[in-house]
């Protein structure tokens, strides 16, 4: 199950409109109902009554809607604190090392890291540790 699932149903819940809900999440109403489709058969059970002019929830529908938003919402806090954590470190690092924030910056410095190297969203930044 995809978070990206879940924000779809809590959206759909509270537009009770395909059209409405996909336009929040800038998607089409096709591939949205789609999803949501998709996440009804993985469940086992509808989560909303369709008809031409209505979207409604079902009893489970609301039962899973209440809890994907405690989830998403302990998902973010979740993030929140982790941000926080590598901030915190990140300080501490820059307190030892001032002005070593990238390996190329650190004379006397060696990246830590010995395996084999991926791209992520802090390249560059390297914990340093003098050689």
């Amino acid at each position: 199950m995809e978070l990206r699932s879940l924000k779809f149903a809590v959206t759909l819940a509270e537009e009770l409109h395909f059209g409405r809900a996909a336009e929040r999440h800038f998607v089409s109403a096709q591939p949205f109902g789609r999803t949501i489709a998709a996440l009804e058969r993985e469940i086992g059970t509808p989560l909303f009554n369709r008809t031409t002019r209505r979207v409604e929830l079902t009893p489970a529908g609301d039962k899973f809607v209440s809890r994907a938003e405690q989830v998403l919402l302990d998902v973010e806090e979740l993030v929140t604190t982790v941000r926080s954590a590598a901030d915190v470190e990140s300080r501490r690092i820059a307190d030892r090392h001032p002005g070593c924030h990238r390996a190329d910056q650190c004379p006397g410095t060696r990246d830590q890291h010995t395996g084999p190297r991926r791209r992520t969203p802090t390249d560059g930044l390297v914990r340093c540790r003098v050689a």
